[in-house]
C-alpha cells in the first residue's frame, strides 16, 4: 500500500494499493474509492476525492439498522463518527470505528 500526500502540505489523502492487476484508490482508514484501474488513474482519484468524500454524510450499521452520521476524524485503519440519525438512541456523542468496510459503514446514497 502506497500513501498519497498533498504536495503543498504533506496533508495525508489516502493510499492506492495493487488489486486485481490494477491500483485501487483508499480513502485514509482505507475504504475503497472505487475498483481497481491504472496506477495514474488511481492517483488522481484520490488526489481528487479522497478528502472530499470525508465530508459527506456517511451510514453506520449497529444491530441490523444503517444510521446517518458525520465523520469526526479519520486515520489509518480506524474512523471517529458522530451519529446524525434522529432513530440513533445513544448517549455516545462520538464512536471510534476500527477498519471499517462496505459492510458496517458506507457513504450515504
Amino acid at each position: 500500500m502506497r500513501e498519497i500526500r498533498r504536495d503543498d502540505d504533506g496533508a495525508l489523502l489516502g493510499f492506492v494499493r495493487e488489486a486485481d492487476g490494477g491500483w485501487e484508490p483508499l480513502t485514509v482508514f482505507g475504504y475503497p474509492l472505487g475498483g481497481p484501474r491504472g496506477e495514474e488513474e488511481a492517483l488522481e482519484e484520490v488526489r481528487r476525492s479522497g478528502l472530499e468524500k470525508l465530508m459527506r454524510p456517511w451510514e453506520f450499521l449497529q444491530g441490523g439498522e444503517w444510521y446517518r452520521c458525520v465523520i469526526v476524524e479519520a486515520a489509518a485503519g480506524e474512523v471517529r463518527i458522530r451519529p446524525h440519525d434522529h432513530r440513533y438512541a445513544s448517549d455516545l456523542h462520538v464512536l471510534t470505528l476500527e477498519r471499517p468496510g462496505p459492510e458496517t459503514f458506507r457513504p450515504c446514497p
